[in-house]
């Protein structure tokens, strides 16, 4: 029997307040789950300018060291430096249906921008996946 890889690919909406970081990983294995991807990967990719995805560990003294330090960065250049650091997206091993990244490691969005709203992600499921 054979296995053929395929691909999903689609955009959630993320309330944000700006200026914050949001936790991704129960949206990410619930699109997992909801999906049926069994081994692959998951990518995510913030759409939105000033927007970032990490894969970090989600504690609030970690975001509050990243504010810190893009608070050193000029604003108008702030935006373009955090992405070049920090990327605007991250890659999550799946393997048996589950996500395996480490258990300490989230997705996160990161949103410096100072303006409430929806940010977009496009998440990309790639791999092997239930045919039920």
């Amino acid at each position: 029997m054979s296995k053929t890889i395929d691909i999903i690919v689609e955009k959630i909406k993320i309330p944000s307040n700006g200026y914050t970081a949001i936790n991704l990983q129960g949206e990410i294995e619930r699109m997992i789950k909801s999906k049926g991807l069994i081994d692959g990967i998951a990518k995510l990719y913030a759409r939105d300018k000033c927007c970032l995805v990490v894969l970090t560990e989600y504690e609030p003294g970690l975001m509050h060291d990243l504010e810190d330090a893009l608070e050193k960065i000029e604003e108008e250049k702030r935006c373009l430096v955090a992405e070049a650091l920090y990327g605007k997206n991250a890659s999550i091993p799946v393997r048996d249906g589950e996500t395996c990244q480490g258990i300490f490691k989230h997705p996160i969005l990161v949103d410096i921008s100072r303006e409430p709203g929806d940010k977009e992600v496009v998440i990309v499921l790639e791999g092997i996946f239930s045919r039920d």
